[in-house]
């Protein structure tokens, strides 16, 4: 066996530490470049889907305890409320924001962002899904999966083929929408 020197320990043990640091530093810096512009194509997505799911809205503002966003239209009047709400689904967190106007109907809900499983949970972006919450909100306050449309009720929701997790997670998104939406104070936007 070979015996090791203090210079065959020492260089390559220097060596990988200013690799290490050369990468850390790289990373920091490419970190502080990018933070901002990331900041901003959050904010640009969110403030399209807010546009997405109130329509009538032309302004929006954060309230004060940064639940919701009041929707005004031109003249100031409130026409609606945008929530943003997130649940964990298959692949990770699924975020959506969901519309709501005056009267406790949901006017649409918008996918911010999602990892699910392309081809099946991922299809929880498709209209044909998300459409099936633009109804009043259930008497029981909360909408429930179901797998089969033909045992559909009311504030029933029927699954995604082969993506039964990623369903309720947003359906669960949903209902913390729902959760917070009877919260707002109309007199006080």
């Amino acid at each position: 066996m070979k015996k090791l020197s203090f210079k065959g320990i020492f260089i390559p043990a220097i060596s990988l530490f200013l690799i290490c640091l050369i990468a850390t530093l790289l990373l920091a810096g490419t970190n502080e470049l990018t933070k901002e512009p990331i900041a901003k194509q959050a904010q640009d997505k969110a403030n399209a889907a807010m546009s997405s799911v109130c329509p009538e809205a032309v302004s929006f503002e954060q309230s004060k305890d940064g639940l919701f966003y009041s929707g005004f239209d031109k003249d100031g009047n409130c026409v609606g409320v945008a929530v943003p709400s997130s649940a964990k689904g298959y692949g990770g967190e699924v975020s959506i924001m969901v519309g709501f106007d005056t009267e406790g109907n949901i006017l649409g809900v918008d996918i911010l962002s999602q990892s699910e499983t392309p081809g099946l949970g991922a299809n929880c972006v498709k209209d044909d899904f998300k459409n099936q919450y633009a109804e009043k909100i259930p008497e029981s306050g909360a909408f429930n999966v179901v797998k089969d449309a033909g045992k559909k009720g009311e504030g029933d929701i029927v699954a995604i083929t082969s993506a039964t997790i990623t369903s309720k997670a947003v359906t669960e998104a949903v209902n913390g929408a729902i959760e917070i939406y009877s919260t707002v104070k109309w007199g006080e936007l």
